[in-house]
């Protein structure tokens, strides 16, 4: 009896060093992978020296490039371009030219460690947003409020991919912007959590990791980012944690081909922020191309995006063609 009565009083801390150590061993090896998750390919955009280009200070002391498009006539606001990771200011022309053509100022700028911005030694800018890029956001906008011409103007932010993870945080914390759009944005988790699905054989069996309950691979997947934030001295910003609270008009543009940021990432995004009928998903478009698919549509859907949000139009007084739809 007292044998038994040990035996039995030992299987819970078994059960719970085997578990320690399961997820001491997985978040080393999940680590590996969301550290080295590879590039997406960025636009490339050659510099355009005739442009008007803009030096702002961040309050951590980091200078940011950037480059204010302006239109013909009083801009009715401000967008702020925000580019993907390893892209550059210069493609804020490439995705929001009908923006500018509609009366819109454009200020696109390079994050830090990116494009022509400073480089902050000791970081490494990778797919996962942090604070360092939310500061860059928040100078950005400090910036527009010196500036004459712009500081009374409503703001709305633009983000491709990273940015458009990035537009969404700062659009989540800064009051200022009034409306969000992003092309083949995501959220932190969201896209981390599908990446393991897709690699999960390389941490453990299939046959392991798929009799793991949900709350687990969540759970294990906190405590790598955790341990990813002290080894590269930063601190990622996460969509679950502002999503309640999240009340700023967003459209979503996707491309059914996209087998990075896939449809189901983008819905799953848009279900967390209570948005579900803020998404469009250009069909065959891949990562980063919906425009390059559906350019006329693409072009009407974000100038009305923004004419209503920011300029306060009326649905009635807004123009689409007759074949637009949210799918």
């Amino acid at each position: 009896m007292s044998a038994y009565f040990w035996i039995v009083l030992s299987l819970p801390a078994l059960l719970l060093a085997f578990d320690f150590g399961y997820r001491l061993y997985a978040s080393r090896r999940i680590q590996t992978i969301i550290e080295n998750v590879p590039t997406f390919a960025a636009v490339p955009t050659p510099a355009q020296s005739d442009l008007a280009v803009v030096q702002i200070s961040t309050k951590d002391g980091q200078t940011l490039e950037g480059c204010l498009h302006l239109p013909n006539g009083s801009p009715h606001g401000v967008i702020l371009f925000c580019p993907e990771l390893n892209g550059n200011h210069w493609t804020g022309l490439s995705y929001g030219q009908a923006l500018l053509d509609a009366g819109f100022a454009l200020l696109a700028f390079d994050f830090r460690n990116q494009g022509h911005s400073d480089h902050q030694p000791g970081y490494e800018p990778i797919h996962w947003v942090t604070e360092f890029e939310l500061t860059d956001i928040e100078s950005v906008l400090a910036w527009i409020q010196q500036q004459e011409s712009l500081k009374s103007l409503p703001v709305g932010v633009f983000g491709v991919s990273r940015g458009g993870s990035a537009a969404l945080l700062a659009a989540s914390r800064f009051p200022q912007i009034k409306a969000v759009a992003t092309d083949s944005g995501y959220g932190t988790m969201a896209m981390i959590q599908h990446f393991m699905t897709k690699f999960s054989r390389f941490v453990v069996p299939d046959w392991f990791f798929n009799r793991l309950p949900h709350w687990h691979v969540v759970w294990v997947l906190w405590q790598t980012l955790a341990r990813s934030e002290r080894s590269r001295n930063c601190r990622y910003v996460h969509l679950e944690h502002v999503a309640r609270h999240f009340d700023r008009p967003v459209l979503m543009i996707s491309g059914s081909r996209d087998s990075y940021v896939t449809p189901r990432v983008t819905r799953e995004v848009a279900r967390l922020l209570n948005c579900e009928d803020c998404v469009w998903i250009v069909e065959k478009a891949k990562h980063n191309k919906p425009r390059t698919k559906a350019k006329e549509e693409y072009d009407d859907r974000l100038v009305q995006h923004f004419r209503k949000h920011l300029c306060n139009v009326p649905e009635s007084e807004l123009t689409h063609q007759d074949s637009f739809r949210v799918a």
